[in-house]
């Protein structure tokens, strides 16, 4: 059984839904586009998901005792609503496999060098799975404990990057116009999805649901500036051309950034020491995702075989890939159908709502 949850902890949930693997590797993707005006996209695409979490928080509102699951079904009818779910938890277990997969290859390559690329997801996800087979509960106490302490400490190392910025990098702006700003917020979109998804599973077990809304806003305009400040922290120091050609520029990045007159050295590896329960901690709730929709959709009150069948095929997966160009292609396809269910299937049923609930006051 799900307990409550609080407007407070909805707000943690969401900046840890969607605060993972994106921060090493967002610089990049928008620097091969947006080039100098690199944070504008980021901060434009922040700016344009809030309207996704409006269009989800009105649609969830209509349906205030049953999940996403059910009123997909309910609006679309059991065979077009089933295609829906399947293809929302197919997104949701490529978003674990693709983001194991990128912690794993930061992994391989600054800290376990010597240690075989499939290790490190197996260790995560037995211990995801270990923690997320008692339900929400135990869920949201580590969430809770990492980010009071993690969460925290991990600004305080990502606002140091400010200490190695060079203020020609950002020069020229919007050079190339604005067209490249706007292409360039699509990939930006994908690192702020998480908090749709929170909303859409959870919003019958929030405590007070007229909150939903001014909450989770608040955790994706925390995340907007905690990502836009990334992405200009990155481009200070590497400068478009160097951040565009890094595989993971923002670890790049803090190798820079040095504290005179301290005994603190190799800022990148707290960053990469932080990291770790960061990025923990967002599976973690990616994982509860899966299995609770998944429950959902077969009808099983416990999801524990669930989690025990799922991590084996998210392991299976994370290996399938042949090479991280392979990887990045099905990120660019998982990218498009995030913004297809955000968009354009959400938008329709929102649209299909207000109609069924306007022809039952006409009734």
């Amino acid at each position: 059984m799900v307990q409550q949850i609080s407007p407070l902890q909805l707000f943690i949930f969401t900046i840890i839904s969607s605060f993972g693997v994106s921060m090493a590797t967002l610089p990049r993707f928008v620097a091969e586009i947006a080039r100098e005006d690199m944070g504008l996209s980021v901060f434009i695409a922040g700016a344009a998901f809030l309207t996704t979490i409006w269009i989800i928080a009105r649609l969830a509102a209509y349906f205030p005792d049953v999940t996403c699951i059910e009123y997909h079904c309910i609006l679309l009818g059991p065979v077009l609503g089933q295609a829906v779910n399947i293809f929302f938890t197919v997104l949701v277990v490529m978003v674990l496999v693709m983001s194991n997969r990128s912690f794993a290859v930061a992994g391989n390559i600054y800290l376990f060098d010597r240690t075989p690329l499939y290790v490190i997801p197996v260790g995560i996800m037995l211990l995801l799975m270990y923690i997320g087979q008692y339900g929400l509960m135990p869920v949201l106490r580590m969430q809770q404990m990492i980010f009071y302490t993690s969460h925290m400490v991990f600004l305080f190392i990502i606002l140091l990057g400010l200490l190695a910025i060079d203020k020609n990098n950002y020069l020229p702006f919007l050079a190339q116009g604005i067209k490249p700003v706007l292409k360039a917020a699509i990939p930006s979109w994908y690192s702020y999805t998480g908090t749709e998804i929170t909303i859409g599973l959870l919003f019958p077990f929030i405590t007070r649901q007229n909150k939903v809304l001014a909450w989770s806003a608040a955790g994706v305009i925390v995340l907007t500036v905690v990502y836009t400040l990334i992405t200009f922290i990155v481009q200070g120091i590497l400068g478009q051309q160097e951040t565009a050609r890094m595989l993971l520029p923002t670890i790049i990045a803090y190798r820079s950034v040095e504290l005179p007159d301290t005994f603190i050295e190799r800022i990148d590896a707290y960053f990469l020491i932080f990291w770790i329960p960061v990025f923990v901690a967002c599976m973690l709730n990616w994982l509860y995702f899966a299995v609770f929709a998944i429950s959902h959709m077969l009808r099983l009150e416990d999801g524990r075989p669930i989690a025990a069948l799922l991590v084996p095929i998210v392991i299976y997966l994370i290996e399938a890939l042949p090479n991280f160009q392979t990887a990045d292609k099905i990120g660019e396809v998982l990218q498009y159908g995030f913004i297809t269910l955000d968009l354009f299937i959400w938008p329709l049923l929102l649209w299909l709502a207000w109609r069924r609930k306007r022809r039952e006051k006409a009734c």
